[in-house]
């Protein structure tokens, strides 16, 4: 286990973005402390419905756990290999794993408190890990709108995390990168330079990154940072409201 490879961390250390890189590294290495191998899922129509939630949860828990972990180490290989488009596509995705889990957090957060029933929270777990929109997946329900997962996430944080402050973090993160992630004027711009003394707008085909494109990482690395957290906290919301009664 560990942060990234030689040849990404030297491209950190080029460009003077040490804290960065740590910061980075440390969360990769915080989501592998919490990998597990497997979970045994045993026989399904054997399991009793709080049973087979607290399973769900564990295995959509992993699984986003999986995804950031993997994208965290993609956006060393952007930077290395100088593409800004696919940093802000893979911090965009980053994002969306941690206000999953923030969702989820908040909603088991309800069902603790008696504001949504058992029923309720059980589809909605469902629906997180197995949940499609493709008309492939006819039988699926769709998943929720990873906007509303970041609205949700944001609650939860600016209440659990920020004391009632709203904060709204993941939203600024994700409004950020997406504008390097839809092709206007930010992602644009990542295309050519002016030339005032030519008077000629030039492309950077080939040009080495930009210091300013070490931001895009950074957002990623605020919405990271806060990923660890809500895995824990999580965690702890499933052992405690979705135990067995004896």
């Amino acid at each position: 286990m560990g942060g990234f490879p030689d040849d990404v961390k030297q491209v950190f250390i080029d460009w003077k973005q040490d804290k960065l890189l740590k910061d980075l590294e440390d969360s990769i290495r915080e989501l592998q402390k919490r990998r597990i191998e497997y979970v045994e899922y045993g026989d399904p129509e054997k399991l009793t419905p709080k049973k087979r939630a607290a399973l769900n949860a564990e295995l959509l828990r992993q699984a986003l756990l999986h995804r950031a972990e993997c994208l965290l180490q993609a956006a060393g290989k952007m930077l290395l290999a100088k593409n800004v488009y696919g940093l802000a596509l893979v911090g965009r995705g980053s994002v969306e794993a941690t206000a999953v889990l923030g969702y989820f957090c908040k909603r088991i957060d309800s069902l603790s408190k008696g504001n949504i029933d058992f029923e309720r929270f059980e589809t909605d777990i469902a629906n997180g890990l197995l949940g499609a929109k493709d008309d492939l997946f006819s039988q699926a329900d769709a998943p929720v709108n990873i906007i509303t997962c970041i609205e949700f996430s944001d609650k939860y944080l600016n209440t659990e995390l920020f004391e009632g402050e709203k904060k709204d973090v993941l939203e600024e993160v994700y409004t950020w990168l997406s504008e390097f992630a839809h092709p206007n004027f930010c992602s644009n711009k990542t295309a050519f330079h002016l030339d005032k003394e030519m008077g000629r707008m030039t492309f950077r085909h080939d040009a080495d990154l930009q210091e300013r494109d070490f931001g895009l990482a950074g957002y990623m690395s605020v919405s990271a940072g806060f990923f660890p957290m809500l895995y824990d906290r999580f965690s702890a919301a499933c052992e405690k409201s979705l135990a067995e009664s004896s």
